[in-house]
């Protein structure tokens, strides 16, 4: 079992978008991931459900479309203010 470090991540994201360009997928479609996987796995040695996470990221980055991200303002959450009177 390969250690899970962020190298190990990256290298796996680079060869899922490398498998992308060299199999010409059709981005702007809906994409057939399931065929995608045996690929990236004999490739990365990673598990399948990790493949499928990279060549779906992988297909979210070429779009265009915004990443997940921690943070950010939550409407309505927290504690409401106590006004002094």
């Amino acid at each position: 079992m390969m250690n899970n470090t962020r190298e190990r991540s990256d290298a796996i994201q680079t060869a899922a978008r490398a498998l992308l360009e060299a199999r010409a997928v059709d981005i702007t479609k809906q994409v057939d991931i399931a065929a995608l996987v045996p690929a990236l796995v004999e490739q990365t040695q990673c598990h399948a459900d990790t493949a499928k996470r990279h060549i779906a990221k992988a297909v979210r980055r070429a779009r265009g479309e915004a990443a997940a991200t921690w943070g950010g303002a939550r409407p309505g959450s927290g504690r409401r203010k106590i006004e002094q009177e």
